[in-house]
């Protein structure tokens, strides 16, 4: 049996801004949080955020 060893906190959250869909995907890795990706309109925009 595998254990949680590699787990890592990843929450997804959609809402709408000024008529337009916008959907993120945060990662919480080592302490440091990370946005890997950020959709608009169904449209994939690449965008990296690191906060400490």
């Amino acid at each position: 049996m595998g254990g949680l060893g590699n787990f890592k906190p990843i929450s997804t959250s959609t809402k709408i801004v000024n008529g337009r869909k916008i959907t993120t995907k945060r990662i919480v890795e080592n302490g440091q949080e990370r946005v890997e990706s950020l959709t608009i309109n169904g449209k994939e925009q690449l965008l990296r955020l690191d906060n400490n």
